[in-house]
């Protein structure tokens, strides 16, 4: 399979992977992290929330990661090799790695941990390893999985939760206790969790890179409002908070005791239409695709990045950032177009457009929801704003229980997760029910595809396709934007947003 067979890599995961190697912890260092929302099960195979991603980066390491360019770079895994047919792939494990319980991570755990996510009845990860059929330990630091069909986006699937692995002896005999005391085989373990408060995490010492792990503790505080979780890290009651509001950037790049740490990401939000899930599909949006091309033609993204966020965030129409080698430039946004907008929707029929958007009631959701009913009300839509708590609206989004629904979603760094998760028919996210049988023909396609410039032409097709249907609108790219205290050294940005705790060191 030409273009993606990998062999041992030394510089690279020297500079990536190390980085920060050889650093002293310093004694009971602590680092206080605030988090914008509150975990769901610590357990990589039932685990669905972006912030328990951000925990896990701490706890678990995995087979695989990715590096700021978003190239695949060994963890657990130092090296590996497709087959030429694409069908199997072979694994050379890390040599000398446990898991927090001090019992061996090698080839056989890789398999227990596989066949484990691929067969718990309520595993969120059984379409990202579909594909495998059976995993092979050839060696205690080989292990070889055979795939039934050539699957391109495995290795990046890997670089996530479907790739961390967790220890078979706490699976088995705690098996229900697991997801409440993860065991895991990262720089860090679990210490105690208390629900809606924090997360405590001590320096495992048997870490395989020990030695570049600066801080003896990590304390993630559940702070939900970004304003609340600045002002801590200013007054010095936190190190560091995540997913600073971009209307704070200011005050923190004006506080000389602070770092404004940012980076490009590969989140999207976007404004799902509800086509096929029940009652709340049997509204105009829902059945006519010429009253949602209105609808974009109705809002301005660069008007909603520049009033709702600064100007911070990256205005765009598709679900692929522009960061992603994936990312079709041919599809630009269109302008926003009041008249056309209005013709459209009387040639359906119509002079009023109602429609009920649902939302998380947070602050961001909050601006745009305002800025996008102003909008597209000039054009002829009566737009009914309700927002929910965060836990109402997911599980009402879940279940397809509404009209039109702002999401938001975190990214990864293959569009395959994206993409299927979205618009296949079967995908995990397409809570809205959208199916487009020759969309799922070419999502299909690209999975198999190792030249990286016809998978770019399938995905090209595939987003004139679901531009065209827009059972979702893209709207906008967030930026990822962290605040630290000075004496917070060592963090680098990735594009999927995760504080990887390798390198962080306190300084003077």
């Amino acid at each position: 399979m030409k273009g993606i067979r990998m062999k041992r890599i030394g510089t690279a995961l020297a500079a990536i992977v190390m980085i920060g190697s050889g650093l002293v912890s310093a004694g009971a260092a602590t680092l206080r992290v605030g988090i914008q929302d509150d975990p769901d099960a610590l357990d990589p195979a039932l685990s669905g929330t972006y912030t328990g991603r951000f925990v896990f980066a701490a706890l678990c390491d995995k087979l695989v990661d990715i590096s700021p360019d978003l190239k695949i770079v060994p963890q657990l895994a130092e090296a590996w090799d497709w087959a030429a047919d694409g069908k199997s792939i072979t694994f050379t494990l890390r040599k000398n790695v446990t898991f927090h319980d001090g019992t061996a991570f090698d080839a056989a755990a890789v398999k227990f941990n596989i066949e484990r996510m691929k067969t718990m009845p309520d595993s969120k990860r059984k379409a990202e390893l579909a594909p495998i059929v059976s995993v092979e330990a050839l060696a205690a630091d080989k292990v070889k999985f055979t795939l039934s069909e050539p699957f391109v986006p495995l290795l990046a699937n890997l670089s996530d939760r479907a790739g961390m692995m967790v220890s078979p002896k706490a699976a088995t005999e705690k098996a229900g206790e697991l997801a409440a005391a993860p065991v895991c085989a990262g720089p860090y373990q679990f210490v105690e969790r208390k629900s809606r408060d924090l997360i405590r995490l001590k320096k495992y010492p048997g870490y395989w890179n020990a030695g570049a792990v600066g801080y003896d503790e990590v304390v993630y505080y559940y702070v939900p409002d970004s304003t609340v979780r600045l002002s801590r890290v200013r007054a010095g009651d936190l190190e560091l908070a995540e997913r600073v509001a971009p209307t704070d950037l200011k005050t923190v790049r004006d506080d000389p005791n602070l770092t404004l740490h940012s980076g490009q990401g590969l989140a999207v939000s976007h404004l799902m239409f509800n086509v096929g899930a029940g009652a709340k599909a049997d509204t105009p949006l829902g059945k006519n695709a010429t009253l949602r091309q209105a609808f974009e033609l109705a809002i301005d993204r660069n008007v909603i990045n520049r009033v709702a966020f600064n100007g911070e965030f990256l205005a765009d129409n598709q679900m692929i950032p522009p960061s992603s080698p994936f990312y079709d430039s041919a599809h630009k946004a269109p302008a926003r177009d009041v008249a056309k907008a209005k013709a459209l929707i009387a040639a359906a029929g119509m002079t009023r457009v109602p429609v009920e958007l649902q939302y998380e009631n947070a602050a961001g959701d909050s601006r745009v929801a305002q800025i996008m009913q102003s909008m597209a009300a000039e054009a002829g839509f009566d737009v009914k704003l309700l927002p929910m708590e965060t836990t109402t609206a997911i599980e009402r989004y879940l279940n397809g229980n509404f009209e039109a629904y702002i999401g938001n979603w975190s990214g990864r760094a293959d569009p395959d997760s994206t993409l299927v998760a979205f618009f296949s028919c079967a995908g995990s996210q397409n809570v809205n029910k959208y199916c487009n049988k020759d969309l799922d023909a070419i999502l299909t396609q690209a999975r198999g595809e190792a030249d990286e410039a016809k998978r770019k032409a399938l995905y090209a097709k595939a987003t004139d396709i679901y531009l065209s249907a827009l059972s979702s609108i893209p709207l906008y790219h967030p930026n990822w934007f962290f605040a630290a205290r000075k004496s917070v050294g060592g963090i680098v940005m990735v594009p999927d947003g995760l504080l990887r705790l390798v390198g962080v060191k306190p300084v003077n």
